[in-house]
């Protein structure tokens, strides 16, 4: 009962405002606690935040006075979806450069054993977003820090690297995915550190940067690169250069332990990572295993659309952000960044953003993009694999349908003056 009462007491007061000098109103958000005793221990301590300081964290986007359910058209769009049974709830948010234009969550987080709402601060598992707003970002900072650079081999990262043709791999070949190497599944011949061990004697099975294939390992290889650069975990280099910084308090790797905003997904406990490889490595791997909400991406899409910088916060440098964000691949081969996707036939990518849009799915049911020209982000979080996982024909019209989602709330602020009709 005593909990009770102290979650909806913080609940009250997050609905505070706290001026904006543009006229809008910023949401402060409760704060995780992390402690990792043990590679299997997560433990989490909900307290309400005192504020983001200054001199440390960003300040983030602002929530426009007035913002409400109050769009009708998006939520029709969004019930709609839900009511075709493509998933039981969504969290979503579009923003522009300072300011939150839409955020709202929609159905259930939960429909067994019983039905729990939506509620627009859940934390949900990433799944492979964990790819790019942890693993690559962090090898970006590893750039700018002077221990690692774009281009290099991959040998020069991890020594340790034994399989046979790796030598002309490069770190843009992984973060590209046309390494060579195949999407295999190492977690069922091992577990913990001697399934990635088993990773570093893996070869190409095709002529590397010949061909896309989209391949875990690739980013698992690059967060080792990062862990040995900077002789930190993963998870504590994101948190303590990336995560910290930019106030995204709601964000770690899991697992989780089990609490009312921690959305289930397809793995058998809540809180658990979903990802097999992931959660079979024991420890925080850059494939996939990143928590986070829609409003701590919300700062960190702010950032990769300030070139690298939110507020007075530099996470990457300008040159950094530019090679990751700009296509690495010749004419033949499908447009990537450096772990972004680019395809403009990407299944989950709304219509309506510009040609130089980026951005990421997770397996879980995510989606963030970032588009530069028309400076406006899209992210769409949904529960798509519970209550039981989903794939084929309907894991690509739950794709489809994130797409029209983010296109409906982009026509509708569009209408409404919020975002260009045309580019700039």
């Amino acid at each position: 009962m005593q909990q009770r009462k102290v979650f909806a007491l913080t609940l009250a007061l997050l609905t505070v405002p706290v001026g904006d000098p543009q006229g809008g109103l910023r949401r402060e958000l409760p704060t995780i606690a992390v402690s990792r005793p043990g590679p299997q221990q997560f433990s989490l301590l909900w307290t309400l935040s005192d504020g983001a300081d200054p001199a440390v964290q960003a300040t983030g986007p602002q929530v426009p006075a007035g913002h409400g359910p109050t769009t009708e058209g998006i939520p029709r769009a969004v019930e709609r979806e839900i009511a075709a049974g493509l998933f039981p709830g969504v969290v979503l948010l579009v923003g522009r450069p300072g300011r939150v234009l839409y955020h709202e969550a929609f159905g259930h987080a939960r429909i067994v054993p019983e039905k729990v709402p939506m509620q627009k601060d859940c934390i949900f598992d990433l799944a492979s977003v964990t790819k790019v707003v942890a693993t690559a970002t962090a090898f970006g900072v590893c750039v700018d820090d002077g221990t690692l650079r774009f281009g290099m081999p991959i040998r020069q990262g991890l020594p340790d690297l034994s399989g046979s043709g790796i030598d002309p791999i490069t770190v843009d070949q992984l973060a590209t995915h046309t390494s060579g190497f195949d999407n295999a599944k190492y977690h069922g011949r091992a577990r913990g550190e001697a399934m990635l061990e088993q990773m570093l004697h893996a070869s190409p099975q095709w002529e590397p940067g010949t061909r896309y294939e989209y391949s875990c390992l690739n980013m698992i290889l690059l967060g080792r690169m990062v862990e040995k650069a900077s002789g930190q975990g993963l998870d504590a280099f994101c948190q303590t250069r990336i995560f910290g910084p930019l106030g995204m308090r709601d964000t770690a790797f899991g697992p989780l332990r089990p609490a009312p905003r921690v959305v289930p997904s397809g793995a058998a406990e809540i809180g658990q990572i979903e990802d097999e490889q992931a959660r079979c490595a024991g420890r925080p791997v850059g494939n996939a295993g990143l928590f986070s909400t829609a409003g701590d991406l919300a700062r960190f899409c702010e950032m990769m659309l300030g070139a690298g910088r939110l507020d007075d916060v530099h996470i990457l440098s300008p040159e950094s952000h530019r090679h990751m964000t700009r296509n690495q691949l010749g004419p033949s081969l499908t447009p990537h960044g450096f772990g972004w996707e680019m395809d403009l036939q990407s299944l989950h990518r709304p219509r309506r953003l510009s040609e130089k849009a980026y951005g990421h799915s997770g397996y879980t049911g995510q989606s963030i993009w970032i588009d530069p020209e028309k400076q406006v982000y899209v992210i769409v979080l949904t529960n798509r694999n519970h209550p039981r996982m989903v794939d084929g024909e309907r894991k690509t019209q739950q794709y489809q349908a994130r797409a029209r989602i983010g296109d409906a709330a982009l026509e509708f602020l569009e209408s409404e003056g919020q975002l260009p009709r045309e580019l700039p």
